[in-house]
């Protein structure tokens, strides 16, 4: 989905643990035409990223929220107020050694005509260059290690907040680090404080655990329940782009009542509450357009699923002796892939 994002002003301040201290910028970004580009893509990226969450500020005081509450009533408030975030998050990371030095990117854009305050930390990449060494002997040519690359067009950027300016709501994108000795989401629970919502990807990760867990509990792994959970989610999105977990236990445990209660109060008590949920085309491209599947004898098979109980395409056959035969009709040709 393409977005109509319009960067009004930003400022770049460099927060790099190895020197010790942030090197804060006193002026605002010039932006001309490549970088305004670059901007753009990644925050196009950033709202189609499978794992951006929604989030919303919590807490009776909430530095973060209070500085998005200054800058919306005056936004000449944003140079000062983003050197005041820059210097939060250095001092975050200065405290725990595992996060990521990066360039922050703090900025105030326009979101399909809606203001709002972003925070965009990209992390530095690592990677090879040449360099040339003038000197009385003549030119050298070189290679050296570059620690602090930026990442580039077609990267993600792991760590950004698009935070509303009209309606508080937080759009949010997060990795976890070691932090007293434990993985922790610091943005959302140290800086931004605020409760976060399950992303596109947690929900199906969800989905697919819990399915996973009550195939083996009940039906011994079964590998037509993974197919059939796939296929009732490939048409349901044909539909609406949404699944209901309603369906998708009816479908796949039928008259089972108690299993298919167990496996709704597995998926709530997993974080999902919704009774439907969208999913982006992204998501359903990659995991619901084929099916693979290995037998125990070590063949891989992987196919449509559009031919899942198409027994013209692909048949499975349980025998007498409890093995199964699988039968792949009308093939006009085979290719060989290394």
């Amino acid at each position: 989905m393409e977005y109509n994002i319009q960067i009004k002003t930003a400022v770049l301040h460099i927060l790099d643990t190895s020197i010790n201290l942030p090197l804060i910028s006193n002026n605002e970004l010039y932006i001309d035409g490549e970088i305004s580009e670059f901007l753009d893509k990644h925050i196009n990226k950033v709202l189609d990223d499978t794992n951006l969450k929604k989030a919303r500020f919590i807490g009776d005081t909430n530095i973060v929220r209070d500085i998005c509450q200054a800058i919306s009533a005056d936004e000449s408030n944003f140079r000062e107020a983003s050197k005041e975030i820059a210097n939060i998050i250095f001092d975050i990371m200065i405290k725990n050694v595992d996060i990521i030095s990066g360039d922050l990117i703090c900025c105030l854009l326009d979101i399909n005509n809606e203001r709002y305050y972003g925070l965009l930390k990209l992390n530095y990449k690592t990677g090879f260059t040449h360099y040339v060494n003038q000197s009385e002997d003549g030119t050298t040519n070189s290679i050296i290690r570059h620690k602090t690359l930026l990442p580039a067009e077609g990267q993600k950027v792991d760590e950004a907040a698009l935070i509303s300016l009209e309606t508080g709501e937080i759009k949010l994108i997060e990795r976890t680090y070691e932090i007293n000795g434990q993985k922790e989401f610091y943005l959302s629970k140290y800086l931004l404080n605020c409760t976060t919502d399950l992303s596109d990807n947690e929900k199906m990760k969800i989905i697919d655990k819990v399915t996973k867990k009550i195939n083996k509990k009940y039906y011994d792994e079964d590998f037509d329940k993974v197919a059939k959970l796939k296929n009732v989610v490939s048409q349901s999105l044909e539909d609406n782009n949404k699944v209901s977990v309603e369906k998708i236990a009816e479908e796949m445990f039928e008259t089972n009542l108690e299993v298919r209660e167990e496996y709704i109060q597995e998926i709530q008590k997993a974080g999902i509450t919704e009774e439907a949920i969208q999913i982006p085309q992204k998501i359903a491209e990659k995991k619901f357009k084929t099916h693979k599947i290995k037998t125990d004898t070590g063949i891989e098979i992987n196919f449509p699923l559009s031919y899942y109980d198409n027994s013209d395409m692909i048949e499975f056959t349980n025998n007498p002796d409890g093995s199964i035969s699988i039968i792949i009709k009308n093939v006009g040709k085979i290719i060989s892939k290394q």
